[in-house]
C-alpha cells in the first residue's frame, strides 16, 4: 500500500482555499480518543513517516501515562480503520502517516459540531463573534 499525506497550504488572503480530499464527509468526521489524539499529533507535528517505535519514543518524552508497544500499535491500527492514517509495510515493518492534516482534521470537526446543533445560524454567530478581529477578517476574505 502507498502513502499519500496532504501538507497543510496557506491560503492568502482573497484566494480560494483547496478542498481537502477527506475519506469521508467532513460532518461524519470519526471522532477520537486521547491517545488517537496523543498519536496523531505526532504525525502532524513531525510530518513524516513513523513505525511503531518512533510514535512509542515520540509518546514517552511527552507527559505521562506513557502507553505500552501494543498499545500504540492498536492505537495505529485504529487510525488506520478509521481512514486518519495510512500505513505501508516495508520489509516487515509497518510505517504510518497521517492522511491529511491536522488543519483538515479540525475543519471537519467544526462541521461535525455545526451539524449537531439545532441553531445552525445561531452557532455560525457565535462562532464567528467569538473570533479576533484579525481571525474574523481573514475567514470573511475567505467568503
Amino acid at each position: 500500500m502507498s502513502t499519500t499525506t496532504t501538507g497543510e497550504a496557506a491560503v492568502e488572503p482573497g484566494a480560494s482555499p483547496r478542498q481537502p480530499l477527506l475519506p469521508f464527509d467532513p460532518g461524519e468526521a470519526p471522532r477520537v480518543g486521547t491517545l488517537e489524539r496523543r498519536v496523531l499529533d505526532v504525525l502532524w507535528k513531525t510530518k513524516q513517516t513513523h513505525t511503531t517505535r518512533s510514535i512509542l519514543e515520540e509518546l514517552a518524552t511527552g507527559e505521562p501515562p506513557h502507553p505500552a508497544y501494543t498499545t500504540v500499535a492498536t492505537v495505529l491500527g485504529h487510525l488506520v480503520e478509521k481512514q486518519l492514517a495510512t500505513r505501508e509495510l516495508t520489509g516487515q515493518v509497518w510505517s504510518y502517516t497521517a492522511a491529511f492534516s491536522g488543519c483538515e482534521f479540525s475543519a471537519a470537526h467544526m462541521v461535525r459540531a455545526l451539524g449537531e446543533t439545532n441553531d445552525r445560524r445561531r452557532c455560525l454567530a457565535s462562532f464567528a463573534t467569538s473570533l479576533d478581529p484579525a481571525d474574523r477578517a481573514y475567514l470573511k476574505s475567505l467568503l
